[in-house]
């Protein structure tokens, strides 16, 4: 049966393997500086409508997120983040390794909200020398759980960080899926326009590896990471002498010849694919009896399961299972199904079907 483990299971989309095959042989420069990662930042920057930003790409997430968060802050400075942000929880201490604190709020689902902020910036504000410093915002689109934000949630966001003097993150491993998600009304532009820095994924989005880190050198915070990052990247390992290949995915992925009647270039085509394969699958569970743990219109889809039932799942088709906490009380747990680029109306229907003979 087909996967629905994660985003990232397969290799490349055909029209960036042909890409990269048709490249292949070509000799460039080391480390990012090759014409095909010049070309692709110019795309991102159109793309995006910030001709000043600045483009660099790194192979994975962690590395993103390491590189953003010790750019934008000072050792004595942390990241507000929810609980059960992707740092949180899948990074094995990769941020408070490199000296910088997370500062997490109760917020559910992933969610920041200004309400969960304010009372660890009030906190921290009264023991001043004595405690980490919130020094920005880190939250990612779509959340760890699914979550995609509203336009006016993001503002909101930013007007409080701004009222703050703290920069602003976002974490975009999935933020294609966030941008093309059925009803969603926050655009690329318009996060590009208040973040300090955001990421556009590659990794889960199409791509063999890969994360488009943006920064914009509107404010003092943005120039000052613009300034680090150089450094702070070859100090974490994170310059890649074949940084060619990620400019070459990204050249096909935001290539203006690929866009589609809606103008979306295969960057959103593949995502806009992966979220109707998911609403596709979760308008089948429910039908089969299933009960959704929460409402989602990205790719990521959850489920409460029966303990037999969430082995079943993750046994037949790799559906990664997790404990929540059940308002029931019936012991039962959750199941995150996950589509990508890659995933069929056809596995979708094996799925269904399989999914129907666990509720006979």
């Amino acid at each position: 049966m087909h996967q629905f483990r994660n985003d990232y299971s397969e290799g490349a989309a055909p029209a960036i393997l042909e890409a990269l095959v048709r490249t292949n042989a070509e000799q460039c420069l080391g480390y990012g500086a090759d014409k095909h990662c010049a070309h692709a930042a110019e795309l991102i920057r159109a793309e995006i409508g910030q001709p000043d930003a600045v483009v660099t790409f790194v192979p994975g997430g962690t590395p993103a997120n390491i590189l953003a968060i010790t750019s934008l802050t000072e050792a004595y400075e942390g990241p507000l983040c929810a609980a059960d942000a992707h740092p949180t929880i899948h990074e094995t201490g990769a941020i408070e390794a490199q000296g910088r604190r997370l500062l997490a709020t109760h917020d559910p689902l992933g969610a920041l909200t200004p309400e969960g902020m304010e009372p660890l910036w009030e906190a921290a504000r009264a023991n001043g020398a004595a405690t980490t410093q919130p020094g920005m915002l880190y939250f990612s689109h779509t959340s760890e759980l699914g979550y995609v934000y509203s336009r006016a949630e993001f503002n909101a966001l930013c007007d409080w960080a701004e009222e703050r003097d703290l920069a602003v993150y976002v974490d975009g491993a999935r933020m294609a899926s966030g941008i093309m998600a059925n009803g969603a009304d926050l655009s690329i532009q318009e996060i590009a326009a208040r973040a300090d820095i955001f990421t556009l994924g590659g990794t889960k989005n199409g791509m063999l590896f890969g994360e488009a880190l943006v920064v914009s050198p509107r404010t003092a915070r943005g120039r000052r990471a613009i300034e680090r990052l150089p450094y702070l990247t070859k100090r974490a390992g994170q310059l890649t002498a074949k940084g060619r290949v990620m400019g070459v995915m990204y050249e096909a992925a935001f290539d203006p010849t690929s866009a589609d009647e809606t103008g979306a270039t295969l960057y959103w085509q593949l995502a806009r694919q992966a979220n109707e394969r998911a609403a596709e699958l979760a308008r089948g569970l429910v039908a089969a009896g299933f009960e959704p743990y929460l409402s989602t219109t990205g790719n990521q889809q959850f489920f409460w399961m029966t303990p037999e039932e969430g082995r079943a799942f993750n046994e037949a088709c790799g559906a990664e299972l997790q404990v929540q906490p059940d308002p029931t009380g019936a012991g039962r747990i959750v199941a995150r199904f996950v589509t990508s680029w890659a995933t069929q109306p056809e596995h979708v229907e094996e799925l269904l079907a399989y999914a129907a003979t666990l509720h006979a």
